[in-house]
């Protein structure tokens, strides 16, 4: 059950022999392919297909790290290898993946290399990203309703009967901004939930079930982003098959 999402969207970013252990010479590096454009945009295009009232305000987002040393996805050096040339998918420090959506990519269908760090596998996180009304705060009612959303994405791939057996999204994850505090106001009392002395974003990560409803969530700096964990801890990753030659 922990991988019903990636099974449902169909999100295996490297299928069969198509993503064998291939080397290939790049600018005299060695370089595996780990899939190709279209295998990820397949991902994208299937969300799409959700119907549009289900995913109001929501985004797919990927956030990336290497195994076994969980180190920052750009770091193993992946691209999308195009005519024009190659494309990053992680820059910097920066987990998330970006994909570039191209019809002239489509129609060229460059492939995925990977070209540092062969003994790594780069493995994704699911996430559905929130477009918050207001980036300094949101009510738990109206996270409760986030949360909802996702589980009916859960009921619309699946239908009712599956979707009793999948596991329900319970988890939103904040940013809390550098020299943020974020906090909770509920019947007059003000609590701090997190303060963030620190030069980065603060991921905090809590369940709005274990709040009361007219609990309000405020931040003194606006969040840097929302998100809802994709339900059963959904991973995808960019795969060599090693036993493949």
């Amino acid at each position: 059950m922990k991988r019903w999402l990636a099974v449902a969207l169909g999100l295996s970013l490297c299928v069969g022999s198509a993503c064998a252990d291939e080397t290939i010479n790049v600018a005299g590096q060695r370089a595996h392919k780990v899939s190709d454009y279209k295998r990820i945009m397949r991902v994208y295009d299937r969300f799409q297909e959700f119907p549009e009232a289900t995913r109001h305000g929501l985004s797919l987002v990927f956030v990336g790290e290497t195994l076994p040393d969980h180190g920052v996805p750009s770091s193993a050096g992946l691209v999308i290898h195009a005519a024009k040339g190659d494309i990053p998918l992680y820059v910097g420090d920066d987990r998330q993946m970006h994909v570039p959506m191209s019809d002239a990519l489509r129609a060229e269908n460059p492939v995925v290399l990977q070209t540092k760090l062969p003994e790594q596998t780069v493995t994704n996180q699911i996430f559905l990203q929130v477009a918050v009304p207001d980036e300094m705060q949101f009510t738990d009612d109206a996270a409760r309703h986030w949360l909802e959303q996702v589980n009916d994405c859960v009921e619309n791939l699946t239908g009712v009967l599956l979707a009793i057996l999948m596991p329900d999204a319970h988890k939103l994850q904040v940013a809390v901004a550098p020299s943020s505090r974020f906090e909770m106001l509920q019947g007059g009392v003000t609590h701090v939930l997190v303060d963030n002395g620190g030069a980065t974003p603060y991921l905090y990560t809590f369940r709005p079930q274990d709040f009361a409803r007219d609990t309000v969530f405020r931040a003194s700096k606006p969040l840097s982003w929302v998100r809802v964990l994709a339900p059963g801890g959904a991973t995808v990753a960019f795969q060599q098959d090693h036993a493949v030659h």
